[in-house]
């Protein structure tokens, strides 16, 4: 067994011996051409958060953000080899700099990026923030730079204050809904995504009703919505107040039911509009791709209904004809 901490520590256990100049961090290994057009870039390794549900910091370590240099250097050989768009990941994106002195650096880091879109990117996407950093300058960076999509992935976990708390959490859905709204105003076009656990320990049907009543008020795009799982080692795992498998599933359900209407009505209202649609692909023949509401593999996507072949890595306008669940259709032009 090793940690993430270094290639060295591999090299030390499998050939017995330090690797020729000296340990290489993980994060640094050389990446491949990219086999779509777009690529995940991971800017930073480990999470200094204490949140009672995570296990990440115990194996993962505290975060290790690279410095943009490197990111840069990645990132343009991703381009040059065929990635139109960018996914920037992290354990605690939006913290990126924060260990190395430097907190607030991923702005500045947008803008570096936003240099090569002379060079073909066309997108950079954020995924993983965590909601008490989604503020200016990051805010305006992703709404005001050409690359950067209005694309929102919020790490919030929960709505209701008194549970936040005992998940050792910031915010509440007020907090969260001040948010989401103020980005709105500033950008209608803009699209939000979060996750949710329940049935955290403790959580009583006021929490449930106000996770309820947040979901119907924010009318996110996407949600993913997961049943508690104690980690070993993490206080919720030693927490009392543990909530009945068949409440759970039950809230579960009637969360889902509100949340699969909302992302329906906001894919059913974009029938009729123009749209632009980085192409990914085809699935059974049929070319699909994604604008900047769809993180790829988590969202929906769209699907031309006019069987042109179109090009992997070409941005195609569009017009929305019908949807089909999470799923659009399209035709060029």
């Amino acid at each position: 067994m090793v940690g993430f901490a270094g290639e060295g520590s591999i090299s030390e256990v499998v050939l017995r011996r330090p690797p020729k100049g000296g340990p290489r961090d993980l994060l640094e290994l050389p990446r491949p051409a990219p086999s779509a057009p777009w690529a995940y870039v991971k800017v930073a390794e480990g999470c200094d958060r204490t949140c009672a549900f995570c296990a990440i910091p115990s194996f993962r370590g505290k975060q290790r953000s690279r410095a943009p240099e490197s990111i840069l250097v990645e990132a343009r050989a991703l381009v040059a080899g065929g990635a139109r768009e960018i996914v920037l990941v992290a354990q605690d994106l939006a913290s990126y700099g924060r260990d190395v002195g430097s907190p607030g650096a991923l702005a500045p880091l947008l803008h570096s990026l936003d240099g090569l879109s002379g060079e073909g990117l066309a997108r950079v996407r954020l995924l993983y923030l965590y909601p008490s950093q989604v503020r200016d300058p990051l805010v305006g960076a992703i709404l005001d730079l050409e690359t950067t999509v209005p694309y929102f992935d919020l790490s919030l976990q929960h709505a209701s204050e008194p549970l936040l708390k005992r998940m050792r959490r910031w915010g509440s859905g007020e907090r969260f809904l001040t948010m989401i709204e103020g980005i709105r105003r500033r950008e209608p076009a803009a699209a939000f995504r979060s996750s949710f656990i329940v049935g955290f320990p403790g959580e009583t049907e006021d929490d449930h009703e106000a996770l309820l009543g947040f979901l119907d008020a924010a009318g996110l795009d996407w949600a993913g919505l997961f049943p508690f799982s104690p980690e070993d080692g993490t206080p919720a795992a030693a927490m009392d107040g543990a909530v009945d498998d068949d409440v759970v599933k039950e809230r579960l359900d009637e969360l889902s039911v509100v949340q699969d209407r909302l992302t329906q009505a906001g894919r059913d209202a974009l029938v009729g509009t123009r749209v632009e649609v980085l192409v990914d692909g085809s699935e059974g023949g049929v070319p699909v791709g994604r604008t900047h509401r769809e993180a790829p593999e988590i969202d929906g996507v769209l699907r031309f209904a006019d069987g042109d072949r179109l090009t992997a890595g070409t941005i195609v306008p569009a017009e929305v004809v019908s949807a089909v669940g999470p799923d659009l259709v399209v035709v060029a032009g």
